[in-house]
């Protein structure tokens, strides 16, 4: 059954992704959430196999499209299927939303308000991206004509104009997860679209936490065991393999950026391989990742 929300409610003109693997029944309230915003939000079920029927129909009673994938393709797959079903119904523009995400119930309104405030002052928005994630400021890169710009967003509670997907097209499928957000805003950036910032907040987190432990030993500060904020160990195989592939394709124009980003990762690696369990598991999915990458690898990699 659709809920019961007045048309005059919907922002007609926007259309919500959201990409589900193997969800939890928090699928069903972000689906919730986002309909009392839109009148058009499409699941992709990234092909988590079988036993999640009831929360895919769930979502379709309150309300979404539900398009459901054979196999496990990746997120950026699962996104650029959902986002050619959504277009169908002839949106202005395209929010991405994880499974797990709630957004605020001026959300999308405020991320609209700032595209079309920068459209008036003439900067066109390739992405909209809100200016705080969990009550931090996100990355920033100046302003043009008054209009704030940001620097590398994160996919979800990001809004994509469709005259943006019209020119650079879809995601890069070939990442299958991790920096296909990052891979994005450069094309867009090289293609003359900034990323504008909103004035909004989502709250998103990354990756978990465990104890910090060396040698079976917890690592403590201020009587308080630290914690470190890891990813499944064999994320860390994309995490290299598409730093290597996104750097070598935008290497050349952007060096500062692709080079900062892999010392980043390379010292976060350090890091928990110093302070957290599963230190071989993560350094051998680091390592093919690596290997693949330089060898131009793309797709599916075999650690997923």
């Amino acid at each position: 059954m659709q809920p019961d929300i007045e048309p005059p409610m919907l922002l007609t003109k926007v259309a919500a992704v959201v990409t589900a693997f193997r969800p939890t029944s928090q699928l069903i309230e972000s689906v919730s959430s986002l309909r009392r915003q839109l009148a058009t939000v499409v699941v992709v079920d990234d092909g988590g196999g079988p036993g999640f029927d009831q929360i895919f129909d769930a979502a379709a009673d309150a309300g979404a499209m539900v398009l459901r994938l054979e196999k496990n393709s990746g997120i950026a797959s699962a996104l650029n299927a959902g986002i050619d079903l959504a277009r169908t119904k002839a949106v202005d523009y395209i929010i991405t939303v994880d499974q797990d995400s709630l957004l605020s119930t001026d959300y999308v309104r405020r991320l609209v308000d700032a595209a079309d405030s920068a459209a008036a002052a003439g900067v066109t928005p390739g992405l909209v991206s809100p200016a705080r994630i969990h009550g931090n400021p996100v990355k920033t890169a100046g302003s043009k004509s008054g209009v704030p710009l940001g620097r590398e967003p994160i996919q979800s509670g990001l809004l994509i104009p469709v005259s943006t997907l019209d020119k650079i097209g879809n995601f890069w499928d070939g990442l299958f997860i991790d920096l296909v957000d990052t891979e994005y805003y450069f094309r867009a950036l090289d293609a003359g679209l900034p990323t504008v910032l909103a004035d909004a907040e989502f709250d998103h987190s990354l990756g978990s936490f465990v104890d910090a432990n060396i040698w079976g030993s917890n690592i403590r500060y201020q009587n308080r065991v630290l914690k470190v904020r890891i990813a499944a160990s064999w994320r860390y195989y994309y995490i290299f393999r598409n730093r290597i592939l996104v750097g070598r394709r935008y290497a050349k124009v952007h060096p500062v950026w692709i080079a900062g980003g892999l010392l980043l990762d390379l010292r976060h690696l350090l890091f928990v391989t110093v302070l957290a369990p599963g230190r071989s598991a993560r350094l051998s999915s680091a390592l093919r990742g690596l290997v693949d990458g330089v060898r131009g690898r793309s797709g599916k990699g075999h650690s997923s």
